[in-house]
């Protein structure tokens, strides 16, 4: 076996060439395995290092559980800590909300909360507040003093008559909760709790963290498997699904997302399938010229595992160079991307994001307070690329190794059936080419087809980011330039007043305040769109799929309700008369049997309580969700009937863009009278869209730009064997007449050919994956995508990378050529 290795190492530095190319291959595919994986489960590490300390560390929170089933999950063994709270009264201020909570030290740990000086409240009257309330009250306290605050008791589901009471104070939040929307705690002690609010009244939040029982049979493994189990302890202990409160953020965190890893490995197989293919190439090309060395080696009494030996350890030693230059650039560069995707990040915050934790991010990779680089990536690393060598190799070392040595003598690559070979009367360059192409049809094919690999991925990225337009997205997502709408939600016991229900009765949207909204000086126009909100007390009754809101309309949207209509007729005004609805096509992604005529019965909530009704389905319509919210949808005309109430739920407003500015700080100014009023602009989700896009862009096309050296290392080795192999052929072909001239036009022939193939696979095959990638997002309304824009710009530019990129090649290679005289052509591989 030392023979066996030295001719490896001779091989190794004999073929020079060769080896730095799949060297600079496989160092590249480390580079990108080692990232992806590196990326991919840093930007978890971070975001769990943010969360745990931004989050509370609870798994799931009940709501109002008894006082006696409070004393019964204290002996559930399945869980790991238990927290109690009670919000047990309110705070009385006129442009303030205050909460009393009566914590124990568990929930108070669970929730994350921390002290500025001080310590929590233990007995009687003690209590931790924030300096903030106090200046709201216009007190002034410190340690130990007693102040007087008004309050509210809860009593019912409401709250009781105003009282008051003098606390002392042990200690001051640390941070004030929510200051901009006066928003403040006041934490009490379950002692004073309890001698105000009688026992039968009680109503906690209990605060859990489930045991891992794997041994069981059930452990929790994802975030799902522990919300089902939540609710499953829940039922045990009469807390219905609609009170179990998941931490999702934080789980989410620190569970496993099966997303996350599925993602990871997909993008490790595309790398790994890339690598394999260009190396693989690389080997297989290569190998026409030393097919005849091996054959010698036959002839000299090696066996084929020898040969086989030869080829793979030759590999093997390429890959034991090249993996620890890419593991050693993965090192140094993954801690300065990922500081600059979380930079990039920073101004994005959507509706899954939380407010400064993307700086929090930030300032946890400046601290270096998140490690980054493990062993086990380095291990996985490693066991990638060795595999993706060994694959490439495979067919190498098996062509190797079954050529007889007689047969190896006269091996030139080409196919081993015998044909009736066609001549020619007269040569040119051009039919030169075409025989040199032809002589090895497998390598050519073998060639474009990497190289056209790499380009349909590039295309189909490419048609994801043009369709993906932050403008058209923002647009699809938001209406107008400025909505003032009613912020309300449902479900929440303790803000009851948020139910729409009840906003409905007194709605700051009055058409006195949108008459007061039309006259702001550059508002152009005001469209007013109503809600209500709905169940599907048949199809589901427990609201465990979604729910039956409709939305109503003026008759300025009737062009643009209609003309979404995918399913079914409808006509405007037979709408009007209330017993016919237009269906979101949406809700067919849980009832496919709703189509149009079909009947459905909605439950209404409205005012005066609900509101059963049975519609004929007319239509069923498309609708972005700028346009759309609900999923039923009526003329406001129609929608009025059930209620007198207000039903107005949003303005939509379009400004004039000279005067954009002036006008949205008075429509700020007006939607803050009342706190049940709440804004939002066009400019800021096409801010978030282009920030998001721009990384994705960014990391995309990065992914790509790797991918397609590792395709073009191929394509040197390609061109250079296609030369160099043919010194000696060519080099008699000069002796009797050939020109320099005509030889490098040759080979620019030859290199326009594998130009011409790889766009004809990168643009053609590309073009149709990338329609196919549009049409799948549009179904599945990703991102908004709506509209199909063929990426002219990016399609132009992989053009002029590849034909740049053959035109140098070519030039390099024929210049290295010109540089040997004919004698050392002619007397090449004797």
């Amino acid at each position: 076996m030392k023979t066996v290795t030295k001719t490896a190492l001779a091989n190794l530095k004999l073929n020079r060439g060769r080896n730095l190319i799949s060297g600079f291959a496989i160092l590249l595919t480390t580079l990108l395995i080692f990232f992806t994986i590196t990326i991919g489960m840093a930007a978890g590490s971070v975001e769990l290092a943010a969360v745990n300390v931004y989050y509370p560390t609870y798994h799931a929170m009940f709501r109002g559980v008894t006082e006696e089933n409070v004393q019964r999950l204290e002996s559930q063994n399945e869980i790991e800590a238990m927290g109690l709270r009670e919000d047990f009264a309110y705070g009385v201020d006129d442009d303030a909300d205050i909460g009393f909570y009566a914590m124990d030290e568990e929930g108070i740990r669970l929730s994350k909360i921390e002290l500025e000086e001080g310590h929590f409240p233990r007995e009687g009257k003690e209590i931790a507040l924030s300096r903030g309330l106090l200046a709201e009250y216009g007190l002034e306290a410190g340690i130990g003093d007693q102040v007087t605050l008004p309050f509210q008791l809860v009593e019912d589901g409401g709250l009781g008559w105003q009282q008051e009471d003098t606390f002392r104070i042990t200690g001051f939040l640390e941070t004030d909760t929510d200051p901009e929307n006066k928003a403040y705690g006041v934490i009490c002690s379950l002692d004073y709790m309890r001698a105000s609010v009688p026992a039968e009244d009680r109503a906690y939040r209990v605060l859990l963290r489930l045991k891992d029982t794997q041994e069981k049979g059930d452990g929790i493994e994802t975030v799902d498997a522990l919300e089902e189990k939540a609710c499953e302890m829940g039922e045990d202990f009469g807390v219905d699904r609609d009170n179990v409160v998941v931490n999702t953020t934080y789980l989410l965190a620190n569970y496993t997302d099966p997303g996350l890893y599925t993602g990871i490995g997909a993008i490790i197989l595309v790398v790994v399938a890339a690598g394999v293919l260009c190396i693989y190439s690389i080997y297989y090309v290569s190998m026409v010229p030393k097919i005849q060395e091996y054959g010698r080696l036959r002839a000299m009494g090696a066996t084929r595992r020898q040969v086989r030996q030869v080829v793979f350890r030759e590999g093997l030693a390429v890959a034991f160079a090249a993996l620890p230059a890419g593991l050693l650039l993965g090192s140094i560069l993954a801690r300065p991307v990922l500081f600059t995707i979380y930079k990039m990040a920073d101004n994005v915050e959507t509706a899954y994001t939380e407010p400064g934790m993307h700086q929090l991010c930030v300032e946890l990779l400046e601290k270096g307070q998140v490690p980054i680089l493990r062993w086990w990536i380095y291990l996985l690393t490693i066991l990638a690329v060795l595999a993706t060598v060994w694959l490439s190799l495979v067919k190498p070392m098996r062509l190797a190794a079954r050529v007889s040595p007689v047969e190896a003598m006269r091996y030139q690559g080409g196919s081993s059936r015998k044909k009736d070979r066609r001549g020619y009367e007269s040569l040119n360059i051009s039919r030169l080419t075409r025989t040199n192409l032809g002589r090895n049809k497998r390598r050519t094919v073998l060639t474009v087809l990497t190289l056209g690999s790499i380009g349909i991925l590039f295309m189909a990225v490419a048609t994801v980011l043009s369709c993906a337009s932050p403008k058209e997205i923002a647009r699809q997502e938001f209406e107008g330039d400025y909505q003032i709408y009613v912020d309300s939600w449902e479900g929440d016991k303790m803000n009851p007043d948020r139910a729409w229900a009840s906003l409905m009765k007194d709605n700051p949207l009055s058409s006195a305040f949108a008459e007061e909204v039309r006259s702001v000086p550059g508002v152009e126009e005001v469209k007013v769109r109503s809600w209500l909100t709905g169940s599907l007390p048949e199809l589901d009754p427990e609201e465990q799929a979604t729910t039956a809101n409709v939305e109503g309309y003026e008759d300025s949207y009737k062009e643009a309700v209609l003309s979404g209509i995918t399913e079914g007729t409808a006509d405007w005004e037979e709408l009007k008369r209330g017993e016919k609805i237009i269906m979101n096509q949406r809700l067919q992604h849980w009832f496919p049997e709703l189509t149009a005529g079909s009947q459905v019965k909605l439950l209404l909530e409205t005012e005066q309580g609900p509101v059963e009704r049975t519609f004929e389905i007319a239509a069923v319509g498309a609708y972005p969700s700028g346009i759309c919210g609900g999923n039923f949808l009526l003329p406001a005309e129609s929608l009025a009937r059930f209620t007198s109430a207000n039903l107005s739920q949003t303005l939509v407003i379009t400004v004039d863009k000279e005067q954009k500015e002036e006008a949205f700080q008075a429509l700020d100014a007006m939607a803050q009278i009342s706190p049940y009023l709440a804004t939002d602009t066009y400019d800021t989700h096409l801010q978030t869209w282009e920030s998001g896009m721009g990384i994705i862009a960014l990391l995309g096309y990065a992914f790509l730009i790797v991918l397609g050296a590792i395709g073009i290392m191929n394509l040197v080795n390609t061109m250079i064997n296609s030369i160099y192999t043919r010194k000696k052929e060519l080099g008699m072909m000069q002796a009797i007449g050939l020109s320099e001239r005509q030889l490098l036009g040759m080979m620019q022939m030859e290199g326009l050919f594998y130009t011409a193939g790889t766009l004809a696979v990168a643009l053609g095959i590309g073009s149709l994956a990338g329609y196919g990638v549009f049409r799948y997002m549009k179904a599945e309304n990703i991102m908004n995508v709506t509209s199909y824009h063929y990426p002219a710009l990016p399609a132009v530019l992989l053009a002029l990378v590849v034909a740049l990129t053959q035109v140098l090649l070519t030039c390099a290679v024929s210049r290295s050529f010109r540089k040997m005289s004919l004698i050392d052509r002619i007397r090449y591989s004797e």
